[in-house]
């Protein structure tokens, strides 16, 4: 676990900022306890749709638009693409028995009433805030596909 690590926020058409979790916590209006969402896990967490919006108020750009989708990718370079609509009741666990987290640190997204099998994203060091309608309305996860260009070369 590092303890300098730092979580990229962006907002395509807006800007882009980086976080320690404990910044992200202090942007947090609604903190709760994440059983009260996700019976099975215990640990502190702060819901995802009222971060964005505080995130969202306290920018230059500010808008009453909301995005159309988040997606979140982990160190691992693991990706899910998130409809706006399924984030209801999506949360970001940061801490268990008030200590930063020893799996899935620095952060951990959880989308207990999304379409998706995978409910939870461990390690997360990038959060997208999306508008493009065309993404679609399931979510989507995998690993990013990364080609080197030696790759690309055909052997004979």
């Amino acid at each position: 676990m590092q303890s300098n690590s730092h979580i990229e926020v962006s907002d395509l058409h807006k800007r882009k900022e980086t976080f320690t979790v404990d910044e992200m916590v202090t942007l947090a209006e609604l903190r709760l306890n994440i059983q009260d969402r996700v019976p099975s896990v215990e640990g502190e967490a702060f819901d995802l749709k009222s971060w964005y919006r505080n995130w969202n108020n306290k920018g230059q750009h500010r808008t009453d638009e909301e995005p159309t989708h988040v997606k979140v990718e982990a160190v691992d370079e693991f990706q899910a693409l998130i409809p706006w609509g399924q984030a209801d009741q999506a949360l970001f666990l940061y801490a268990q028995e008030g200590q930063a987290l020893k799996k899935g640190y620095p952060i951990r997204l959880y989308v207990p009433d999304g379409s998706s099998e995978c409910l939870n994203v461990k390690s997360i060091v990038k959060v997208w805030f999306l508008n493009d309608p065309g993404l679609g309305e399931e979510a989507t996860y995998g690993f990013k596909n990364k080609v080197t260009p030696g790759e690309l070369k055909f052997k004979k």
